[in-house]
Parts: C-alpha cells; structure tokens; sequence
C-alpha cells in the first residue's frame, strides 16, 4: 500500500513538474478591431505542441471548449464561437476564440484578459491606446521561450497618427513579441485620428429647420423691399 502511495506521489510530482515546465509554451495570436467608442471585436487563436498539454490546461491556456468559452465571457462581452482543432501534420493542438466587447477599457475585469491592461482615452493629439501585457517571469524564463510568439494586431478606428508597433498598414497595426520578452511590462501604444463629431437626432432637424426659416424670411424680407 504505501509503495502504491509514493507511485501515486511521484507520478504526482512529475505531472506537476511536467505543466510547470511548459506553463509558457503557448503561441497566441489576437486579432483586435477597435471601434471609436471602445467597443470593437476580437478573434484569438492560441496552440502548442500536443505532447505540452497532460490536460486540459496549461498554465493560464485551457484547451476544453467550456473552459476557454467561460474565460471570456462576460456582462461587458459576448463569445460568439469556440473552436477546438488537433492538427496531426504537426502535432498541435488549437484553440480559436471569437468575440466581441462592449468596452476595451474594461477587459482586465474578465479572467482571459487578467494579464493585460487596456486603455482608450482621448488625448490631446487625438484617441490614445495604451495595452499592457504584464510580466509574466514564469512563462518567460521558461526553457524554450524564446521559441514561442505572442502577436497583437489592433484595426483602428480611423487614421493612426503616432504609434510604436513595429508593423503599420493603413488603420492597422501589429506587434510581435517572443514569450521570452515577457519578463517585463510590454507597453503598445498608438494615437489615433479622433472621428468628427457628427449633427443627428433631433438637433440636426432643429438645425436645419431654422437654416430654412431663415433663408424663407431672409427671401420674404427682400421681395417686401423690391415692392416698396
């Protein structure tokens, strides 16, 4: 009995050994659209080697359909799809998220975006973006880490003035980092072009109601001068 107990310890001890090892080796990639008002859309993709997951999670990654969906959801998003693909070409195993949010300002609050810090605010060149990905020194002194990526690609909601991502195209930009970067606070900044505001409602009908009534009175007032 107690040689079945200290099996059970060391076969314990390894599985725990075994996650703590790989607890970084995770590629991610996230796929951000950013609407003016902070809200936007979001499509994730993570994986890792087959042979790294002894469960159903590693590290902070869960690679069980329920459990990535209930990471992401929240009151402030929706989680519009979960998908779950083992690809034996290489071995990998895939895990692919779609959502969208109400608020990017506050994503830290839903436990999938708990290692990042998010931002949208105006500033005085235009609206500024600031995501933080927070250290994480376990995954990035892991063995191998430098191995693995973690990529940001952010669509803008109109014209990027300033930006320190390393990619830009138009309203898009991309940063690119390796989990071995992860040993410190990673700042991604970029300003935006702030959208013009535009008339509507029920002002907008008061407007151009009283541009009429003054042009029908401006007109009344010269023919009353011509006939006099």
């Amino acid at each position: 009995m107690k040689n079945h107990f200290k099996l059970f310890s060391v076969l314990g001890a390894v599985l725990f050994l075994t996650s703590v090892y790989f607890i970084g080796c995770v590629n991610y990639d996230q796929n951000t659209t950013l609407n003016s008002d902070g809200s936007g859309s979001m499509k994730i993709h993570y994986w890792t080697k087959m042979s790294n997951v002894t469960g159903t999670t590693l590290g902070k990654f869960d690679f069980d359909e329920a459990k990535a969906k209930q990471n992401y959801t929240s009151p402030t998003t929706d989680v519009k799809s979960v998908k779950m693909e083992d690809k034996l070409d290489d071995s990998t195993k895939h895990v692919y998220v779609d959502l969208t949010f109400k608020d990017i300002n506050k994503l830290s609050e839903i436990k999938g975006f708990s290692d990042i810090r998010a931002s949208w605010k105006e500033g005085k060149d235009g609206m500024e973006l600031k995501y933080t990905l927070l250290k994480d020194t376990s995954a990035a002194n892991q063995m191998g880490a430098s191995d693995y990526k973690v990529t940001y690609t952010f669509e803008m909601p109109d014209e990027i003035i300033s930006t320190n991502a390393e990619k830009k195209e138009g309203k898009t930009c991309t940063w690119e980092y390796k989990v071995s970067d992860l040993g410190k606070d990673i700042d991604m900044t970029a300003v935006v072009k702030k959208a013009k505001g535009k008339t509507c409602g029920i002002f907008g009908f008061i407007s151009v109601f009283g541009l009429i009534g003054l042009a029908y009175y401006t007109q009344r007032n010269k023919k009353t001068s011509i006939k006099s």
